[in-house]
């Protein structure tokens, strides 16, 4: 599942013709024009999806290939949508897109600690990393900014924090 981006997941049936509502997670919605081939569920079946009509903030009304009627449709609720990462944009140095930076190794300057990056959120005030150090089992927030965070290498997988004082204790 490294190479494929999570596009959304359809959330129901919608109509009698085998159309979907899909709850789209992507921020640049040319994708989903873009994209010529979705995958669809833990399968990852190969199929073509017209996204036809946006009826609120995330929510898209879709068609997918050879599913024609509302029992197939129905099939499908839950079910996650991928793409491959080849259509994503390239990006400036120094971006990142939050998929490349989990699982990244923690290695904390100066100090022993280690660990790793569980996930990376916007909450609206700016990037946070989630992160998991190994001598405790607890779960920290780390501001994802020039101050807390040194380095990021994404060809040996490794992050290097320089937190602020008191941030870790």
């Amino acid at each position: 599942m490294d190479n494929f981006i999570t596009a959304g997941r359809v959330l129901n049936s919608f109509g009698l013709n085998g159309q979907v509502k899909i709850d789209v997670y992507l921020e640049d919605l040319k994708l989903l024009k873009t994209v010529e081939v979705f995958l669809l569920g833990n399968s990852l079946l190969k199929r073509k999806i017209n996204f036809l009509k946006n009826t609120k903030k995330s929510t898209w009304i879709a068609a997918i290939a050879d599913v024609k009627i509302k029992e197939q449709a129905d099939q499908l609720k839950g079910q996650f949508i991928f793409f491959e990462k080849k259509y994503l944009p390239s990006l400036m140095t120094n971006e990142f897109y939050y998929e490349d930076l989990k699982g990244l190794q923690i290695k904390i300057d100066g100090g022993l600690q280690n660990g790793f990056v569980n996930d990376v959120f916007n909450f609206g005030s700016g990037e946070v990393l989630e992160v998991s150090l190994d001598d405790s089992g607890a779960t920290r927030y780390i501001p994802f900014d020039k101050d807390n965070v040194s380095e990021i290498d994404l060809v040996n997988r490794t992050i290097i924090l320089t937190p602020i004082k008191g941030l870790l204790s």
